[in-house]
């Protein structure tokens, strides 16, 4: 009866649906459902249907009592002193018959977000409600500002930090990412810029009132020190995990922004995880010539586009910070802060509305997730090609956070990737590879073009540069790298003479 009653309805059983019997006038209860739908991803109220755990008893309502309850609910929903916005058209609200009974079907978009918080009374913080599969609930505070925020077509992160100069942000960072950006942009013409000007190409920079240089939000997230960032975003965190079975063990590996020994900014995290989340993808190795990608495996294009997302559209004003954990073969990233467009919009892609626009285009800038946020097709059918686990989205409004969940396996090898491991070389003096450490940092230069010795270090798990020195000088030996420039800006590349036979 049920199934039958949602189908002669057109809702599929998963819809979003509150049933009301409404046998003694329009129930108050309505209010905090439409607010909770229209704050949500919409929904339809059913007036005149009782709902039981797996069944529907339809009651049906009077012609008398459709009429009075459509008066009265237009009635309230148009009064600015019981409800903040009415997001309704006329065809929203109409009888309709189900067997030989009428009853009164409400359907619910979600609001936009320039229309959120749709709240209760006069009072957003008192009378704003969000729905997950428990129904409907009160929102919190944040919740309730973070949707003011949202409000914004100017984005948040190019909003100036009028309080700092920019002497918070980390030039070993900025360092780190104009290198990567001068291989991949030859002869750009921001290459010749000082820091200063390129920062404010970037939009990371701007002029504050008093006509010197400081922060935007953007360039203080990605090249800040944790320590600074903290004072804007107080509960700023960024956390990855590897963990494992036995409970003894807390985690096997774990670094995060509050460690002081590194800037805690969220581009110097992406870099760390990026090659940490990438060691259980056994894939053919890529190659990199004059810093584009060839042949780059589509798993580890999906894994950075994860990894950006999560970054650019995380509430950094939210009480929790980015989690990324690893355990075994499989894989979750979560971010404070819900999607800011429908679920049916955010599966289709093209339509993301990133929550810091700014931060996605400086990843663009290096060939991070060049589509990051496009959606989530990339994801999905990367897993697909490879027939792992479909990807599963957790978005919970309750504790206003996004995740994933990825399982990682074994990759497929794919005919005309250069294998560094396994195809014969040109160069008959070249040794094979003996060492795990040898492989992550042959992998980390096919992907970004080179490598310095404490990024090996960070690579190999060492913390010192002795250690990992020893493992270039080894690689260098054998013929597979070779040492470019002098003094402290010394970095190892791929030997210009090594040619992979196909």
């Amino acid at each position: 009866m049920k199934e039958e009653i949602l189908e002669e309805l057109n809702i599929k059983e998963n819809h979003e649906r509150e049933c009301k019997l409404a046998t003694g006038g329009l129930p108050e209860s309505i209010w905090e459902t439409y607010s909770s739908f229209a704050n949500t991803n919409g929904g339809t109220i059913l007036l005149g249907i009782k709902e039981h755990r797996d069944s529907f008893t339809v009651e049906g309502l009077t012609d008398k009592q459709i009429v009075k309850y459509q008066k009265d609910f237009w009635s309230t929903l148009n009064d600015r002193n019981k409800v903040s916005k009415n997001i309704l058209l006329n065809h929203h609200v109409r009888p309709v018959v189900v067997g030989e009974k009428k009853i009164l079907r409400i359907d619910v978009p979600a609001a936009d977000r320039h229309d959120k918080p749709v709240y209760i009374g006069t009072d957003p913080m008192k009378g704003t409600y969000k729905r997950d599969y428990e129904g409907d609930f009160l929102c919190t505070e944040e919740a309730v500002r973070a949707m003011f925020a949202d409000q914004r077509d100017v984005s948040g992160d190019v909003e100036v930090l009028e309080e700092f100069g920019l002497d918070v942000l980390n030039q070993d960072t900025i360092k780190g990412y104009r290198i990567i950006f001068e291989q991949l942009h030859s002869g750009h013409p921001w290459n010749a810029l000082e820091n200063d000007e390129f920062l404010m190409k970037l939009r990371a920079a701007a002029k504050n009132k008093n006509g010197t240089l400081s922060p935007t939000i953007a360039g203080l997230l990605f090249f800040g020190e944790a320590y600074h960032i903290t004072e804007v975003f107080p509960n700023y965190f960024l956390d990855y995990r590897e963990e494992c079975e036995d409970k003894a063990v807390r985690w096997l590996f774990r670094t995060h922004s509050n460690e002081a020994d590194w800037s805690g900014n969220i581009y110097d995290f992406f870099c760390k995880v990026r090659t940490r989340m990438d060691d259980d993808v056994a894939v053919p190795f890529a190659n990199r010539r004059n810093g584009y990608r060839v042949d780059r495996v589509d798993v580890h294009d999906a894994l950075e586009e994860a990894l950006a997302n999560a970054l650019a559209h995380a509430n950094y004003y939210g009480r929790r910070g980015i989690l990324v954990v690893k355990k075994g073969k499989e894989l979750s990233i979560s971010n404070p802060g819900t999607i800011r467009v429908t679920k049916e919009e955010f599966y289709a892609g093209g339509n993301s509305d990133p929550r810091n626009p700014n931060i996605l285009k400086m990843f663009g800038f290096v060939n991070v997730g060049e589509r990051a946020g496009s959606g989530v097709d990339k994801i999905m059918t990367a897993w697909a090609d490879q027939n792992w686990k479909k990807p599963e989205f957790d978005f919970s409004e309750r504790a206003d956070r996004v995740s994933l969940k990825l399982e990682v396996g074994q990759v497929v090898y794919i005919p005309g990737v250069a294998d560094l491991r396994n195809e014969e070389q040109t160069v008959e003096h070249k040794k094979p590879l003996q060492d795990e450490k040898e492989e992550a940092i042959l992998r980390y230069i096919s992907q970004y073009g080179s490598i310095s010795t404490g990024k090996a270090a960070e690579v190999c798990g060492y913390k010192s540069r002795t250690s990992a020195r020893k493992v270039i000088d080894e690689l260098v030996e054998k013929g597979y790298i070779q040492k470019d420039g002098k003094g402290a800006s010394i970095r190892y590349s791929i030997c210009d003479n090594k040619v992979v036979k196909k």
